[in-house]
């Protein structure tokens, strides 16, 4: 078995598409507009990566805790660094601690952990 998409509630979900987007390199490929609000799939070039942003007004936004997401650069991971800096998002420092690939965190727009690593 493997996943099949992961949602996230958001709170924002024009944020969010510009830091999925534009920082993790996915492309939305579905739009659905319910009376209740706005979800929007995203996938990586190959259609592995899925995820449903989902803004619902009256619903629970996504809290977290001890959870990291983690996606592998199509970038050098300074460049990345650099850019998540320039959108103003707060990163760690890139880590090198073998066997772990080199990598750093970013937060999203709602709080959540993202790792970006080297392959």
């Amino acid at each position: 078995m493997k996943p099949n998409y992961i949602t996230i509630m958001v709170r924002d979900i024009e944020k969010s598409l510009n830091f999925y987007c534009s920082l993790i390199s996915l492309k939305p490929i579905k739009e659905l507009n319910p009376p209740q609000g706005k979800i929007v799939f995203l996938a990586d070039r190959h259609g592995d990566t899925m995820l449903e942003l989902i803004q619902f007004e009256q619903t629970e936004k996504v809290t977290s805790t001890g959870m990291v997401f983690s996606f592998i650069a199509d970038k050098p991971l300074t460049e990345l660094k650099e850019q998540a800096q320039a959108m103003r998002y707060h990163t760690s420092d890139i880590l090198s601690e073998p066997p772990k690939p080199a990598h750093f965190t970013v937060t999203d727009p709602d709080g959540l952990i993202i790792e970006i690593s080297e392959d």
